[in-house]
């Protein structure tokens, strides 16, 4: 088996998402102040909700993998690792509103702005109505303004990407 799960990688400041490779791993890396946090693998959301997920290392060699399950009526991001679930998703109460859970944290990833395709928004991570951190969705920028697990961050940026598949249609209304 791996490493256990330790909840206690976090970040505090801020971090960027950047592209560092096209085929090969890594391609992107989350890159804080003091150097790369994680590298990640090939993105896209037919990898990660149909195929075998986007793989993860963290800076202290531990793996992880980001991938899809359902809960409820929805196919949403998770993140694993050999011991288990690390973070998982669900969708909240509007369209493009999300539920971040970890195994220290519950979170909530609402848009600022209008969310579409040639215009990323800005987001913000709350908990029970505190601002934890923002996201520049363009700059693929996030600012933590408390202890934020790096798992979150990652959540919340492949969220940002890909969303919910058929997020608020997936079961068409009865007439």
């Amino acid at each position: 088996m791996g490493m256990p799960i330790t909840v206690s990688r976090s970040i505090v400041g801020t971090v960027q998402l950047r592209r560092v490779g096209r085929w090969q791993f890594p391609v992107e890396e989350l890159v804080g102040p003091d150097g790369a946090l994680a590298r990640l693998g090939r993105d896209g959301p037919v990898r990660i909700f149909l195929g075998p997920g986007r793989r993860v290392q963290l800076s202290d060699g531990t793996e992880w993998r980001i991938k899809a399950t359902t809960r409820g009526r929805h196919i949403v991001p998770i993140i694993l690792a050999d011991d288990g679930k690390v973070a998982v998703s669900s969708p909240l109460y509007a369209r493009h509103s999300y539920g971040l859970n970890g195994k220290d944290y519950g979170l909530a990833l609402v848009p600022t702005g209008r969310v579409g395709i040639r215009r990323p928004s800005d987001w913000l991570l709350r908990s029970h109505g505190t601002r934890v951190a923002s996201i520049e969705g363009a700059e693929r920028r996030l600012t933590a303004y408390e202890p934020l697990a790096i798992s979150a961050a990652l959540l919340a940026f492949t969220l940002i990407t890909h969303g919910i598949p058929g997020e608020a249609n997936l079961v068409p209304a009865q007439d």
